[in-house]
């Protein structure tokens, strides 16, 4: 297909993409084809939204912060803001180096090695729970509790209040099917867990002793780097993103070993999932399909200009399927380079929790192999009720020795 001149690819083709409707729920991928080839800069009229769909404008646009900027939020109507100040993601230089630079310690490739253990352990008393044979949910069994379990340890919340935690982080992170706003039980949900986040802040003093993220949120805030009403949006946004993405990761490699898309052979090296694999992975079904960003000022792409103001769609789960990038990017091949992937973003926020997701999917998928020699599909999974979040809400699963 040609391109179309602008005034078509923002008029003729007007309802070619809703990030919204059912079908981008089902299958985003063959309206992200089209959108490529004929409209790369489109507006969606319904949501008053733009898209970018082309892997070079959405690796730079997210690289220009000045002109896209996450403070006007990151998400669509009544997401943007829910988790509260102190959420990164939704700030720019200077308070968003500010965070970052005290988090990041915690997240580096280096730190990885001493989380192993606690990845281990979280993973192996999740899959004690399970039965050793039969069908089982590894949706809700093992793949939403292994990232968020991993991070409220990380955190340093106590061991008495992990269940919970638990619980309550993934029911706040369901999203009412069709919707783009968090249900009253989220709103609820959130205030609990923030309520135990300032309590377990407050009770670390001036944070010299816990050797915990709570504990270097205290110190900064002792600091005065900090103050305490950041603490909702830190550590509401590293509980959700630590889930999400991670999440997703895990259903899409367990789906895909249970169908028989690939087999253990494959994806492991040395005992563990090889890198490679986790990316292509990642490449092949983003778990974010998609987050915003809001111009400063009138840009022009391809002939077509975007309004200041306007808020604009980074679709990463069309960049990393661009043919003019991967080569036959509809088809999943372990083994090829694609680091060059963007499930994690690109620029100033590129994810800060990268090296950890990737740790829990390497011991995660590891132990549920060494624990499982049959994984079978028992069924048809079911996705989230998330047009953002692209993962599995259940894997009904035959597993056995």
């Amino acid at each position: 297909m040609t391109n179309l001149p602008p005034s078509q690819s923002v008029s003729a083709l007007a309802d070619l993409y809703d990030p919204l409707s059912a079908q981008s729920h089902e299958d985003p991928y063959p309206s992200y084809a089209v959108l490529r080839a004929q409209a790369p800069v489109y507006y969606c009229a319904r949501h008053d939204v733009w898209a970018l769909s082309r892997y070079a404008d959405v690796r730079a646009a997210l690289r220009d912060w000045q002109r896209f900027t996450s403070t006007q939020g990151v998400e669509m109507a009544d997401y943007v803001g829910f988790f509260g100040e102190g959420n990164f993601l939704e700030l720019d230089p200077p308070a968003h180096d500010t965070i970052r630079r005290i988090l990041a310690p915690r997240f580096l490739t280096r730190a990885m090695r001493s989380y192993e253990p606690i990845v281990r352990q979280s993973a192996d008393e999740i899959l004690d729970e399970l039965p050793n044979a039969g069908e089982v949910d590894l949706g809700t069994g093992f793949t939403q509790r292994l990232p968020v379990l991993t991070i409220c340890r990380l955190l340093g919340i106590p061991a008495a209040q992990v269940p919970w935690a638990v619980t309550a982080t993934t029911e706040m992170m369901t999203r009412p099917a069709g919707e783009s706003g968090p249900s009253d039980r989220a709103a609820q949900l959130r205030t609990e867990l923030v309520e135990l986040f300032r309590s377990e802040v407050a009770r670390r003093g001036n944070g010299a002793e816990h050797d915990d993220i709570l504990g270097d949120i205290a110190r900064a805030i002792h600091e005065g780097v900090l103050t305490v009403e950041d603490i909702p949006g830190i550590c509401l946004l590293l509980i959700a993103a630590g889930m999400e993405t991670t999440t997703s990761l895990l259903g899409s490699i367990v789906d895909a070993l249970a169908s028989g898309a690939v087999t253990a052979e494959e994806i492991l090296q040395d005992g563990m999932v090889s890198g490679e694999a986790i990316d292509e992975f990642l490449r092949y079904d983003a778990p974010v399909q998609w987050l915003c960003r809001v111009t400063t000022e009138p840009v022009t792409l391809h002939g077509v200009t975007i309004p200041a103001g306007a808020r604009v769609l980074m679709l990463y789960g069309s960049a990393n399927r661009d043919p003019e990038v991967f080569d036959a990017p509809d088809e999943l091949r372990i083994g090829r380079d694609t680091s060059r992937h963007l499930s994690f973003g690109e620029g100033i926020h590129f994810c800060l929790g990268m090296p950890l997701a990737k740790l829990e999917t390497r011991v995660g998928i590891a132990g549920l192999l060494g624990r499982y020699r049959r994984l079978q599909s028992a069924g048809s999974p079911q996705r989230y009720p998330s047009h953002i979040i692209r993962g599995f809400e259940r894997i009904p699963v035959i597993v056995g020795d």
